[in-house]
């Protein structure tokens, strides 16, 4: 009896124990049923549709990605790319062989002019100068054939009357025919000049000016495809050949991957596939970047869930203009559905007070006097986040409840707000002076 005396002697005549008693002593009548205020802490009430983030992992895909092969068959002279280097849409990656095929457009293009030049010249017509020939050949035809039609016919008088021989006679009849034949193949030439060339003639020209144009044209783009180009900007990923291969048609050189932007694909349980949609942002954090956050967009929801898990692929596009990300990477992300229209308010979780039948709140009101009181306020809970949890009740946005100190206040009970704090701390310093002087 006398330690404790003597002990309780040095609490009195140390002022810092002095004050340390006395909050005490104020902290624990206060906290009685009908007593003086109450030191609490409080917190405000905020209002709104609640939902819960989704969170789930994903790999990253590249958004584009190609094996480009050569497109013709040959021996491959160049390769200008390898792993890992950036390339733009365009860029020359590979080239085969060209001499043989420059010499086949060198070909081609030869018999495709030739062809361009006679049709051209049949869809002219017969030149003046052509026709002025064509007339004069036929005059001297003509001529030459009336000369010798005379000649026959006094040849043939003569070998009447005797006067010439038979065979003197058949040469001027041979004569006579031969110039008229003549004369009738200069007429039809003349005839066929004058009416030009006829429809069959140029349509069979049309036609092969037209194929030895095509076999042109085929024999340039035979020779621009045997430079193998990128069909889009990324990064070459794998390399398949080397020079001096022979390639086949279709075989492959490279796989190439556009990463401006990458795309995280995750599976999305079916009670939350609903919720996402698209344009819908997500924030996603990489392993390979633990401090960092990205951000993402929903562009594409599929709506075929795997027969085993009963997921369905989502995919988010994410902007990646320094290539910091790259295929395969693990994503973490988190999905904040659109929150449902029931509207409802959250409290921090300390300002449930355990009742029955119901849970109660604490909730600040004001006396006549202005004063500060509890007033309790029954709720029922949903759902939780956190350090949050929803309530449903006679709260509003804005009301203040009590989080600390609400274990054993009363309806109607004066408060002294958000003083329990300081005031804990000095009732645990008096407790460790109290524990000193016991032990001295």
């Amino acid at each position: 009896m006398s330690r404790i005396t003597s002990s309780a002697r040095r609490v009195l005549n140390n002022p810092a124990l002095a004050l340390a008693a006395t909050i005490f002593l104020v902290a624990h009548i206060a906290a009685q049923p009908g007593r003086g205020p109450a030191p609490v802490t409080t917190t405000r009430v905020e209002s709104g549709a609640f939902a819960q983030p989704i969170r789930l992992t994903g790999n990253v895909e590249p958004i584009r990605a190609a094996t480009i092969g050569s497109e013709i068959g040959g021996i491959l002279d160049e390769l200008l790319v390898d792993e890992g280097d950036r390339v733009t849409e365009g860029q020359s990656l590979a080239r085969h062989r060209l001499a043989p095929l420059e010499f086949a457009v060198q070909e081609a293009e030869a018999d495709a002019q030739a062809d361009a030049q006679a049709l051209a010249e049949l869809e002219a017509g017969t030149r003046a100068e052509d026709l002025a020939i064509a007339r004069a050949q036929y005059e001297e035809a003509k001529v030459r054939a009336e000369m010798a039609e005379r000649d026959y016919t006094r040849s043939k008088q003569l070998f009447a009357d005797g006067t010439i021989s038979e065979g003197e006679y058949d040469v001027a009849r041979e004569n006579w025919e031969s110039r008229r034949a003549q004369r009738d193949l200069e007429k039809a030439s003349l005839d066929r000049a004058e009416a030009g060339p006829r429809s069959q003639e140029l349509a069979k020209a049309r036609a092969e000016a037209a194929s030895t144009k095509a076999a042109a044209d085929l024999a340039r783009d035979r020779l621009d495809r045997a430079t193998i180009r990128a069909p889009f900007a990324g990064v070459i990923t794998k390399k398949y050949t080397d020079v001096g291969a022979w390639l086949s048609s279709g075989e492959a050189l490279f796989d190439l991957e556009a990463d401006d932007t990458v795309r995280v694909v995750v599976d999305v349980p079916e009670t939350h596939f609903h919720n996402v949609t698209m344009g819908m942002p997500v924030e996603i954090v990489f392993d390979a970047y633990p401090s960092e956050t990205f951000e993402g967009k929903v562009t594409a929801r599929v709506p075929k869930a795997s027969p085993r898990s009963r997921a369905f692929p989502v995919k988010i596009d994410v902007s990646n203009p320094q290539h910091r990300l790259a295929a395969g990477m693990l994503a973490r992300l988190e999905f904040q559905p659109p929150a449902p229209g029931e509207q409802s308010v959250i409290v921090h979780k300390d300002a449930i007070v355990p009742m029955a039948p119901n849970p109660i709140v604490y909730k600040v009101g004001y006396n006549e006097q202005g004063d500060p009181i509890a007033e309790a306020v029954s709720v029922t809970t949903g759902r939780y986040f956190g350090e949050a949890v929803e309530v449903f009740g006679d709260l509003k946005d804005g009301d203040q409840v009590v989080i600390r100190g609400n274990e054993r206040l009363q309806p109607g009970q004066l408060l002294l707000l958000n003083t329990f704090v300081s005031e804990s701390r000095a009732l645990d310093t008096l407790q460790n002076e109290a524990r000193k002087a016991t032990r001295e």
